[in-house]
């Protein structure tokens, strides 16, 4: 005859320590894949943002601001550089090419 009655206190501990190793490794791990992913964006946006600038010298203009997913990209040339400005996790970053 068999008695089971439910989990056994080392059945719920050994659980409970496989979803904390589990999810211990996961989440910092996913945390990290979408900041470096959040990175990726942004310096996507900061090209984007210097070819429209580069458009935009064509036509004389030598500052502007770039909004993309709702972030400002403010550019300025100054004869041998191009600089973008940018607010990134409430820092001010900038990025300056010489050409």
């Amino acid at each position: 005859m068999n008695r089971n009655q439910g989990f056994s206190f080392v059945e719920t501990i050994l659980t409970v320590s496989i979803l904390f190793i589990v999810f211990g490794t996961l989440l910092p791990l996913t945390n990290q894949m979408k900041l470096q992913l959040a990175e990726k964006r942004l310096e996507l946006h900061v090209a984007i943002a210097k070819n429209q600038a580069a458009t935009a010298l064509q036509n004389g203009t030598i500052s502007g601001v770039v909004n993309l997913d709702a972030v400002d990209y403010s550019w300025s040339w100054s004869h041998p550089s191009l600089c973008v400005n940018y607010v990134f996790f409430g820092e001010n970053h900038e990025s300056c090419d010489t050409y």
